[in-house]
């Protein structure tokens, strides 16, 4: 009879890799703590005021053989997410105390110099205590290559000590930084964007901009993009109409539009010829994309052109408003082999050939429809 326990160690690291497993499955056995250890010692979540991730960690970490912390390499300080079901919500639990962040801090001055990953947020942490612990990352680490921040609450941004607390990280690790992912419910300073532009090393940027942020990327991306010649990887959200400047300015500005492999923008949908000409000259500036991801009004006239402009793509994720859009784009022009997924969003009807047409240009698509829609066709069949 097989059991779990007949997988081989290879299976087993796949399935403790998902989120949160690793944590349990080290503590059940012998054989799965020397599969599963690993895995949860790439990143360390630190919860606030969780009896176990701050007492228990600190006495688990100080008994911790000096070779055994070296394999932690991130540290992410998050909060704790408790779901409603009352509301079928999310809410966060934002407990976090001093104790905890003693804690906390003695576990990242255990782990010494070999983090090189740092995630915060403010949602559960408070702003002080995210300037000591960025403050302590200057103590304890050498360098960081990847960093990320969510700053959720209007006040992160008026404490001085954890905004100058940013400006230096970015300017200690400017030619360390490969990873940068901002989420803003407010705009940083000018003296903050100007050390982020110092990061000329970074292959992957994510801005998030909240609604009630100002409409600031006109402002910033003429002034980090150009100094960013490695860049691959764009993500910019910002629950705001699309312009036809932003865009423009977005493939003007990169050093090398060309090189760019994945490029996420989403915006709230305006009408496509506000911005279209400008969409179809971004595409013909970034032929080698392989990710696009674009939740904008799409016209069939930007379909065809990412149809024949974007040989190597390989997904491709859309919302469409427009009540006439026929994915005219896929019915009438070979897409290159490499495409293996679609998703699409609509309000409107999706053209009835969507899934033939998709099936004939590559049969390793797999295509997920989702929204308010009819269609000609039934998923199941496809998938």
């Amino acid at each position: 009879m097989s059991t779990i326990d007949n997988l081989p160690p290879e299976i087993l690291a796949d399935i403790f890799a998902h989120e949160g497993l690793s944590d349990i499955a080290r503590q059940v056995c012998h054989r799965w703590r020397e599969i599963a250890l690993p895995i949860w010692q790439r990143r360390l979540v630190l919860l606030p005021s969780d009896p176990f991730k701050d007492l228990g960690m600190l006495e688990y970490f100080q008994n911790f053989s000096l070779q055994d912390r070296i394999f932690v390499r991130a540290l992410d300080f998050c909060s704790r997410r408790e779901y409603d079901s009352n509301n079928n919500s999310v809410f966060y639990v934002e407990v976090a105390d001093q104790a905890c962040l003693r804690n906390a801090l003695l576990i990242q001055s255990l782990l010494g110099s070999k983090i090189i990953e740092l995630s915060l947020t403010d949602t559960g942490w408070s702003p002080e205590s995210l300037s000591d612990i960025l403050q302590a990352n200057y103590r304890a680490t050498r360098h960081l290559t990847h960093f990320q921040i969510s700053l959720f609450q209007t006040e992160s941004f008026r404490t001085s000590n954890l905004v100058d607390s940013m400006i230096g990280l970015f300017r200690r690790d400017a030619s360390y930084l490969k990873s940068l992912v901002l989420d803003l419910a407010q705009t940083l300073p000018t003296s903050a964007w100007a050390a982020i532009a110092e990061c000329t090393q970074l292959d992957s940027f994510h801005l998030g901009l909240h609604r009630s942020s100002e409409p600031i990327l006109t402002d910033i991306l003429g002034l980090v993009l150009p100094k960013w010649t490695s860049l691959t990887s764009i993500y910019i959200c910002q629950p705001r109409f699309l312009s036809a400047e932003i865009l423009s300015l977005l493939y003007k500005h990169l050093p090398h539009p060309h090189q760019l492999r994945e490029l996420h923008l989403i915006f709230e949908a305006c009408k496509a010829s506000l911005y279209e000409q400008e969409f179809i000259e971004m595409i013909h500036a970034m032929p080698n994309l392989q990710i696009l991801v674009a939740h904008l009004d799409w016209t069939n006239r930007m379909m065809e052109h990412v149809a024949v402009k974007l040989p190597n793509l390989r997904e491709l994720s859309i919302t469409c408003a427009n009540l006439n859009f026929t994915c005219s784009g896929i019915s009438y022009t070979t897409w290159g082999q490499g495409l293996e997924k679609v998703n699409m969003r609509t309000s409107g009807k999706i053209w009835g050939g969507f899934l033939e047409a998709i099936r004939r240009r590559s049969r390793r698509v797999k295509t997920l429809v989702y929204g308010s829609m009819k269609w000609g066709g039934s998923v199941d069949e496809w998938e």
